[in-house]
């Protein structure tokens, strides 16, 4: 088997544990979409707009582990009590998995990217703090609560 092969493999078997939680559990309450919206005028809220929707998932379409930072974090840390970690979240691969470009896209002047997290609380959109992609099977995502901006 090549390395290829062997890494998508894993990749797959990550893929479907990483949705059991939510599939045999009923854990995963909170779901997690990439949302962009582009303006038609020249610049960021400007003119009509064009919204995008692209749910991250897992395996058997169920949501990833959504974490809220503690308060002992926040106290201790120095972080901001707004921030919050998605995933781990599978890499593509040839049966499923999420791409690198869905999570942190490159997006135009006119395009406003949000992350939309909606949970038992209700709706929140977040914007993105950073990827991290340091572990060869996983994305980590942290995202920072805004206002809702310009709808």
């Amino acid at each position: 088997m090549s390395g290829i092969a062997f890494r998508n493999s894993l990749r797959k078997l990550a893929y479907n544990i990483r949705s059991i939680p939510g599939k045999q559990f009923g854990w995963r309450n909170h779901t997690v979409t990439v949302e962009t919206r582009t303006y038609l005028g020249v610049e960021r809220g400007q003119g009509s707009k064009l919204v995008t929707s692209t749910p991250i998932t897992e395996a058997h379409g169920q949501p990833p582990k959504v974490r809220f930072l503690s308060d002992e974090e926040v106290a201790l840390g120095g972080e901001n009590k707004a921030i919050v970690e998605v995933g781990p979240i599978t890499p593509d691969f040839g049966g499923g998995g999420t791409a690198f470009a869905t999570l942190y896209p490159t997006l135009p002047d006119n395009t406003i990217l949000n992350y939309v997290i909606e949970g038992p609380d209700g709706i929140a959109r977040y914007r993105l703090v950073d990827v991290k992609t340091d572990k060869a099977g996983h994305y980590m995502v942290r995202l920072d609560r805004t206002s809702d901006g310009p709808t």
